[in-house]
């Protein structure tokens, strides 16, 4: 029986036992008062006996039981409600999977706890399905550090076995080294917890000196700056910059910076300027328009990891060139 019709139903009910009740009770409490009570009550008329109020009381009293037992029907609506309400805002939070629910009826509310109960399924499916990909996913990753660290093993000894025909450049093995460390660091970086978001990713932070960070990474982009005539210029206007962070992940943040300057901007020049606890790194390239969504990963990385760090990260661009703006906001 679908809803309409059982409280069609309830309200014909309603209407016709409200009338039937009132006049049965009338009746009876007449033929009683006529039988047993009116010889005694000296014949005077049920209307002016004590019966009368009596029979008011009663009227009143079954229409209570009536309007209670018809309310019984509403209330039960009311509470299968009131448990679909709770079911789906508990599918909604992060918590926990309701269990599915018990179907008692073949009304509409008795579909709507069906379809609940399959939107139950499906997420419990999902939710199974996605912990066996980051499982996955997560195997997949320390297999990907071992195979990355080993030709890093591998490149060190070679290293260490030419180093003795490099002795006039010693310049250059240090900056492989520097390279290799730098590469291997990253792949460390590649735990478990990062994997899922940047936010998520736990970061050691120590004191890290900006202008001698960004001095070695310089020297590092130097070589292929000057492979694509772009002029690296260096202006330090503080003694010295310290922040509260984390050195390899401020080294992904302006490597992105760098590549993105070598890569996309199609500049002549590249700034990079510490001045009043601020990091500047203005280019003189093509730009980019502001309105414009950019998809771009380096991009995307940069202000992930500015995020992460807890810097202001500004980014200003016109026909006149790109700038980077950065400002620690930890004190």
């Amino acid at each position: 029986m679908t809803l309409k019709t059982k409280y069609r139903f309830l309200l014909f009910s309603a209407i016709i036992s409200v009338p039937i009740v009132l006049l049965g009770i009338s009746v009876l409490m007449s033929i009683l008062y006529e039988f047993a009570f009116k010889a005694k009550n000296q014949d005077t008329p049920f209307h002016e006996s004590f019966a009368y109020p009596i029979m008011l009381v009663v009227f009143f009293l079954s229409l209570c039981v009536l309007a209670f037992l018809f309310s019984k029907s509403i209330n039960s609506l009311l509470t299968k409600i009131n448990m679909l309400h709770q079911v789906i805002r508990d599918l909604a939070s992060d918590e926990r999977t309701p269990h599915t629910l018990e179907v008692n009826s073949e009304d509409e509310i008795g579909q709507l706890i069906q379809s609940v109960n399959i939107l139950i399924e499906r997420t419990t499916y999902r939710e199974l399905e996605l912990e066996q990909q980051q499982r996955l996913q997560k195997e997949l990753l320390q297999k990907l550090r071992h195979d990355i660290n080993t030709p890093l093993t591998a490149i060190r000894l070679q290293l260490f076995y030419v180093e003795d025909s490099l002795k006039d450049q010693p310049d250059l093995v240090e900056s492989l080294n520097e390279q290799i460390h730098y590469i291997a660091n990253l792949t460390n970086e590649l735990s478990f917890p990062s994997i899922d978001t940047v936010e998520s990713s736990y970061i050691i932070k120590e004191e890290v000196s900006l202008p001698k960070l960004l001095e070695t990474m310089i020297d590092k982009w130097r070589y292929l700056f000057t492979i694509h005539s772009i002029e690296l210029s260096f202006q330090l206007n503080v003694s010295e910059l310290l922040w509260m962070s984390n050195e390899l992940w401020l080294q992904r943040l302006f490597d992105n910076v760098f590549q993105n300057t070598l890569k996309h901007s199609k500049a002549t020049k590249l700034m990079v300027i510490i001045d009043n606890g601020m990091i500047k790194m203005i280019d003189n390239g093509i730009g980019f328009e502001k309105n414009h969504k950019h998809c771009g990963l380096g991009l995307q990385i940069i202000e992930d990891i500015a995020m992460v760090l807890q810097l202001h990260y500004t980014l200003e661009s016109s026909k006149a060139g790109t700038s980077f703006c950065f400002t620690s906001k930890i004190e």
